[in-house]
């Protein structure tokens, strides 16, 4: 057994931080960027590079340098495909067809979130390793209140801790907040395949197989990646909706008979705010907090916002952290379709049913062929075309229709 003082020199020689930030994704990597004159030691599980179950795709990125300081450094030495158009279907019938001027650039993000821990760790405040959190106690040290983060083996020091460790966080759980339940949580299969690629349009199949998800087809440097993603418990593993999606995509012409599957991954995302997301000294951000958005399952964009807001109130607004952090992502909560307010499957029957069903329908009747005003409106909504007080590049633009 240690005794007091023991245990005192431990504290004495144990490492100390300002801030401590688990997780390096986007999330984390931007919240270490923005953090200023503060000791800060980021933490993964994992060694980077590393894969990363996602789409890649970052929707209206052509406006994302003006925000994200860290992003602008990085995007001339990204690997993109940039996508700008899209084939909407529900359940493999299809419903509209739109061209833009930019819809987002595929990436991967065994590059992307290498390329931004890369810029975070130029900072000379930030300090990387690996270390598979295992626990987190509140403690006081040398007179500070604070908290002791352990692997099982090391035990480290801070003052505040940054939550980005993803849906299943450990810093989340911390907080109180209970693990998500099953209709709270979108799962997905997906997979990269090398081949030909057929056509340059984002394939976009709503309610697949009548589940409440969407299957996928993005155009990639070297072919396409393919996927299906589910919100409810599904019928069946979602290797069978995968492969009966990939089957579609052949007989469709879509994915050229001959191809190559390199990888098949699946992954989960959060669809649902979580209850308590900051406290004075606590802060999570990303899919820790549960920040994605309900109908796309884009995350990378509020990834990265709110771990810029992270990092600058830490910096900046310490005595008012937690009144301060509720402020600022309040917009970034309301632009993920009020998550945590509407029960996820609610919200996406009724927009499905809504735009999908009974907008066809309608302006089958008004005899608008080819201009359906409900999806268009679908798409704009859920395809966040940011407005800056400076220039936009998606300033004034016009949605070009072509007939199907």
């Amino acid at each position: 057994m240690i005794d007091n003082s023991d245990a005192s020199r431990s504290q004495t020689f144990m490492e100390k931080y300002d801030v401590i930030i688990v997780g390096a994704g986007p999330a984390g990597s931007t919240a270490a960027y923005y953090t200023s004159g503060l000791r800060v030691l980021l933490i993964d599980k994992a060694d980077f590079p590393r894969h990363k179950a996602c789409g890649g795709g970052l929707m209206s990125s052509r406006d994302w340098h003006l925000e994200l300081e860290n992003y602008a450094k990085i995007k001339d030495r990204l690997t993109t495909f940039s996508c700008e158009a899209i084939k909407i279907y529900w359940d493999c019938e299809y419903i509209a067809n739109r061209r833009f001027k930019h819809l987002f650039d595929q990436i991967s993000r065994y590059e992307f979130d290498n390329l931004l821990l890369e810029e975070a760790l130029k900072k000379d405040n930030i300090t990387f390793r690996k270390f598979d959190l295992q626990k987190i106690e509140k403690t006081t040290l040398e007179g500070k209140g604070g908290y002791v983060i352990s692997d099982g083996q090391d035990s480290i020091f801070t003052t505040c801790l940054i939550g980005a460790d993803g849906i299943h966080s450990k810093v989340s759980k911390f907080l109180g907040n209970p693990p998500p339940k099953r209709h709270q949580v979108g799962y997905c299969l997906e997979c990269d395949i090398v081949c030909e690629k057929n056509d340059l349009y984002v394939h976009a199949v709503a309610g697949h197989l009548k589940e409440i998800g969407y299957g996928w087809i993005f155009p990639t440097a070297s072919g396409y990646q393919v996927g299906v993603g589910i919100v409810r418990k599904p019928k069946h593993n979602l290797q069978y909706y995968l492969d009966n999606f990939i089957e579609w995509t052949i007989e469709k012409k879509i994915l050229p008979v001959r191809h190559e599957i390199k990888r098949t991954f699946g992954g989960a995302l959060p669809l649902k705010v979580v209850k308590t997301y900051c406290t004075d000294d606590v802060l999570l951000c990303g899919d820790a907090m549960g920040l994605v958005k309900i109908l796309t399952g884009e995350g990378i964009y509020y990834a990265m916002c709110s771990g810029k807001i992270a990092g600058l109130a830490l910096s900046h607004n310490r005595k008012n952290l937690k009144k301060t952090y509720k402020k600022k992502m309040r917009p970034l909560i309301w632009d993920t379709f009020l998550t945590p307010y509407i029960p996820p499957k609610i919200l996406t029957l009724t927009f499905w049913t809504v735009f999908f069903r009974i907008a066809k329908i309608f302006d089958r009747l008004a005899f608008l062929s080819g201009l359906n005003l409900f999806v268009d409106y679908f798409i704009h909504m859920t395809m966040h075309r940011k407005k800056f007080n400076g220039q936009s590049f998606y300033r004034n633009e016009e949605i070009e229709i072509e007939k199907y």
